[in-house]
C-alpha cells in the first residue's frame, strides 16, 4: 500500500510547533515504518516554507529522523499560510486557491498514484485540495477531524474569543467575531527567517524571534486597527458563509470518510452538515495507552492535594477560567491545594499570567510554574499529581493532555466541552463549561472524599494502543467499512 499523509507541519520538525496533531501524526507513521514493512510513506506540509529568493509554488523533498523509510516533502511559498488564524484576512484563497491544488496533482503525478491520502489537516494549502478524488478517483481519501478549520475561520468554533459557537447564523456572527485579523505577513517573515534557522541548527533562535516578532506586529496592529472595531463588512458574512458550505460539500462528494477523533466531534461535524454516514469516530492511537495503569497512579491520602494544568496560556484552553476559579475559592479549602502549572511562555501577555500563578501562591498551599514539559520528565511529574485539570471553554477535540494523565493513572477532572470528557464515564469529574461554581463544587467534593477518585478508572474506556488503532483505519483505507 502506498500513502501520502498531508499535515501543515512536517512531524520532526524541532520547535514543537503542530501540537497534539504533530505527535499523533508521528506516532502514526512511527508505527507504521516498524510493523508495517510492506506500506510505502510519503508526507508532505505546507504554509510554513517561504523561500527568501523565489516566489513560485514548488514542492522539494527533504530529510527526516526515518531517512528513506518516509518520504517526506515541503510545499514552498503557499498562498495558504499555516496555521489558518493566518487566512483569517483571506478565506477566499483559503478556499479556492488553484497553485496548491496544482502542484498537488503534479506531485502525485510524480510519485503516485497513491492508494490512499489521508489528511490529518488542510491548513497551509487550500481546501480545494479536498477535490483531489477528481483527477485520481481511484485513491482513497481520508480527512481526520483534528480542529474545526473547514467549518470556522477562526479554526475554534469560539466566538470572539469568549464564548463556545453554537450557531454561527449563516455567517453573520463570523463579522462581529472577528475584527482584529491577522497579518500574514507577520507569518511569512517569520517562516523565511525560521527556515534560514532550521538549517542552520538554530531552532532557539527562531522561538525568541518568534515572540519578537509578535511584539512588534502587536503595536503595528493596535495602531492600524484603532478606530475600526466596529466596521461591518457583509460581503465577510456572505464568504464565511460560503466558506463553510463549499468545505462541506467538499467532504461530503470527494472524501471516503471523515474520521472524528471523539464522539463530541463527530456530533459537530454532523451539526454542521457532513452526512451522517460519512462520519466515523475513531479515538486516537497513544504510545500510552500500551502501559495504561486504568488505576491511580499513587495513593492519595496526603494533607495537601495537588492539582495541574499541562498544556498552553490559552483563554479558550480555560487558564484564564482555572486561575479566577482558584482566586475565589475559600481559604479553609485553599490552604489543602498545591498547583503546578506546566506551559511554555510564548509572549508578553504569558508573561503576565506567571505573575498571576506567583499571586496565587499567597492563596494555596503553593503555587508554581514550569516552563513547559519534555516527555522525558513525565513519570517524574507524573508522581506529584493527584489530580489533572482540563477546563476548556470551546469544543476541544480531544486534548492530547487528558489521554496521557488518564494513561498514567492520574484522575482528570474536566469541563463538558470537546472529548475530554468521553475518557470517563464518573460523573464527578466533569463540570460545566465556564462554570466557577460547578468547578469548585466538583473539586471540594474530590478533596473531601478522595476515595471517589478510583472512580474514575472504574468508569474510564479502553484507551486505544497504535497497534488498535492502525488496524482500525487500516479498514477504512481498505474499503472494508
Amino acid at each position: 500500500m502506498k500513502i501520502l499523509f498531508y499535515n501543515w507541519i512536517q512531524f520532526d520538525k524541532k520547535n514543537n510547533q503542530g501540537g497534539g496533531v504533530n505527535v499523533y501524526q508521528k506516532n502514526l507513521i512511527d508505527f507504521l515504518i516498524k510493523n508495517r514493512k510492506e506500506y510505502e510513506i510519503y508526507f508532505l506540509s505546507s504554509g510554513i516554507y517561504y523561500n527568501l529568493f523565489k516566489n513560485n509554488v514548488y514542492i522539494k523533498e527533504t530529510k527526516n529522523i526515518y531517512g528513506n523509510k518516509c518520504r517526506t516533502f515541503k510545499m514552498y511559498n503557499s498562498p495558504c499560510i499555516a496555521p489558518a488564524k493566518a487566512m483569517y484576512n483571506n478565506i477566499d484563497t483559503f478556499m479556492n486557491d488553484e497553485e496548491t491544488y496544482n502542484e498537488l496533482v503534479k506531485f502525485i503525478k510524480k510519485f503516485g498514484e497513491f492508494d490512499v491520502i489521508h489528511f490529518n489537516n488542510i491548513e497551509g494549502v487550500s481546501t480545494k485540495c479536498l477535490e483531489i478524488k477528481k483527477d485520481f478517483p481511484n485513491t482513497k481519501v481520508i480527512y481526520s477531524v483534528h480542529n474545526y478549520c473547514l467549518f470556522c475561520p477562526q479554526i475554534n468554533l469560539f466566538y470572539n474569543n469568549k464564548t463556545n459557537c453554537l450557531d454561527y447564523e449563516n455567517g453573520k456572527k463570523c463579522v462581529s467575531c472577528i475584527k482584529n485579523k491577522e497579518n500574514p505577513k507577520k507569518f511569512k517573515t517569520y517562516y523565511k527567517i525560521d527556515n534560514i534557522a532550521e538549517k542552520l541548527n538554530m531552532d532557539n533562535f527562531s522561538n525568541s524571534l518568534k515572540i519578537w516578532l509578535k511584539k512588534i506586529y502587536e503595536k503595528l496592529k493596535n495602531k492600524t486597527t484603532k478606530g475600526k472595531e466596529n466596521e461591518i463588512d457583509v460581503n465577510f458574512s456572505n464568504s464565511c458563509e460560503k466558506f463553510r458550505k463549499t468545505n462541506v460539500e467538499r467532504l461530503n462528494k470527494y472524501v471516503d470518510y471523515v474520521l472524528s477523533v471523539s464522539e463530541r466531534v463527530r456530533e459537530i461535524c454532523i451539526q454542521c452538515g457532513v452526512k451522517e454516514e460519512k462520519v466515523f469516530n475513531e479515538y486516537i492511537g497513544t504510545k500510552f495507552a500500551e502501559k495504561a495503569q486504568y488505576k491511580l497512579n499513587h495513593e492519595v491520602n496526603g494533607e495537601i492535594f495537588t492539582i495541574s494544568y499541562m498544556g498552553y496560556f490559552e483563554k479558550m484552553k480555560g487558564f484564564d477560567f482555572l486561575i479566577e476559579a482558584l482566586e475565589e475559592i475559600p481559604d479553609e479549602m485553599a490552604k489543602k491545594i498545591a498547583f503546578m502549572c506546566y506551559a511554555k511562555v510564548k509572549s508578553n501577555e504569558d508573561e503576565l499570567k506567571i505573575k498571576k500563578i506567583e499571586k496565587l501562591s499567597n492563596k494555596l498551599a503553593s503555587a508554581q510554574h514550569f516552563n513547559g514539559y519534555t516527555h522525558e520528565q513525565l513519570k517524574n511529574i507524573y508522581s506529584k499529581i493527584d489530580l489533572g485539570i482540563v477546563p476548556v471553554i470551546w469544543e476541544d477535540n480531544l486534548p492530547q493532555v487528558a489521554i496521557e494523565y488518564a494513561a498514567n493513572g492520574i484522575p482528570v477532572l474536566c469541563s463538558d466541552l470537546g472529548g475530554a470528557h468521553e475518557l470517563s464515564k464518573a460523573p464527578e469529574f466533569v463540570f460545566k463549561a465556564g462554570d466557577k461554581e460547578d468547578f469548585k463544587s466538583k473539586l471540594e467534593n474530590i478533596l473531601n472524599n478522595k476515595e471517589i477518585l478510583k472512580r474514575y478508572f472504574d468508569n474510564m474506556i479502553k484507551l486505544k494502543t497504535m497497534e488498535e488503532h492502525v488496524s482500525n483505519i487500516e479498514s477504512y483505507y481498505n474499503n472494508k467499512k
